[in-house]
Formats: structure tokens, C-alpha cells, sequence
């Protein structure tokens, strides 16, 4: 029985893109240190520290800076294949011991366009406090907040794709 008998639920976020790429290009950027600090939960300016072992099993951690506030984002890699998955975790020890799961499945559409198909799954906790309108409108909240922060951090994925193939870089 779950303490205080509030049960958590979980949020997913499915988004696909297609992008202007190859598969490999679209997931060394999802595993390569070089492109990942370009785009995802930091940017160049304020990236202070990436580090990646992309390797099943492998971690990554990343310390951002913005407005003074440091943010430290960290998971491991649950599962790779080079070019087609990814499963991930990801979690912010600072705001909770708890980590979310990441998905990325990648296929080429046609040549030179390759689909993305992106999950995220996390967990929120419930209140004992809430009703379960209250609950259900937070989780609506959490879903729609969370899905536009993806939404804006693929747009700046599109960008860093596009400039990787004008300099070059399949």
C-alpha cells in the first residue's frame, strides 16, 4: 500500500519531427558531446560541463548555468542501437531523487529526411492535499509545460542538424 494511500501517476510526452538529416547524424546528436551541448537542456553560452559515455550503461552529465542558477541534468544510457534507439534516463538531483525515461527511436522517411519519434515518461507524485481534479489539471500542466520545453529544444536540435550539413557533416 502506498504511504499515506496516494498513488503517483505517470505523464507521457510523445512528439515526433522529421528532420532534413541522415539517421546518423541525428543520433550523434543525441550522443555525441559536441552536438548534444548545442541543444539539449543547455546551449554553448551557458553549457559550464558536459561529459557523455555513450555506451549502454554509460552516463552523461550536464551542468548548465542561467541567471546564476547552476542546473545539474544527468541520467545513463539504458539502451543504443547506433543510429536507430535510444533509451535513456534523465533526472535533476537537485529538484528530485527521481529519474524520468526517454525513448528516441530513429528511421530514415526517405533519403536525406529521417523521422524522430520521442517519448518521455515521468512520474507525478501526487499530493495528499488534491483533489483528484486538482491532480489530474497538475498533470495536464506538467504534460503541456513539459512538451513545449521539448518542442523548443527540437527546434534548436532542426538548427544544430542544419548546420552540421551546411559545414559538411553528412
Amino acid at each position: 500500500m502506498a504511504k499515506y494511500n496516494v498513488e503517483n501517476d505517470n505523464v507521457n510526452v510523445n512528439l515526433e519531427r522529421l528532420f532534413k538529416s541522415s539517421p546518423e547524424l541525428l543520433y550523434r546528436a543525441w550522443t555525441d558531446e559536441r552536438l548534444l551541448k548545442r541543444w539539449f537542456m543547455t546551449s554553448e553560452r551557458t553549457n559550464q560541463l558536459i561529459q557523455i559515455d555513450a555506451q549502454e550503461q554509460g552516463s552523461y552529465k550536464i551542468i548548465d548555468i542561467r541567471k546564476g542558477k547552476e542546473n545539474k541534468v544527468q541520467g545513463r544510457f539504458e539502451s543504443l542501437e547506433e543510429n536507430e534507439y535510444i533509451a535513456m534516463t534523465i533526472g535533476m538531483p537537485e529538484i528530485s531523487e527521481a529519474e524520468d525515461k526517454i525513448t528516441v527511436e530513429i528511421f530514415e522517411r526517405e533519403a536525406g529526411i529521417t523521422q524522430m519519434i520521442f517519448n518521455y515518461n515521468a512520474v507525478v507524485p501526487k499530493e495528499r492535499r488534491l483533489s483528484n481534479l486538482e491532480y489530474k489539471q497538475k498533470k495536464k500542466e506538467y504534460h503541456d509545460s513539459t512538451a513545449h520545453g521539448f518542442e523548443m529544444m527540437f527546434d534548436k536540435l532542426q538548427q544544430v542538424i542544419a548546420d552540421e550539413r551546411e559545414n559538411g557533416s553528412n
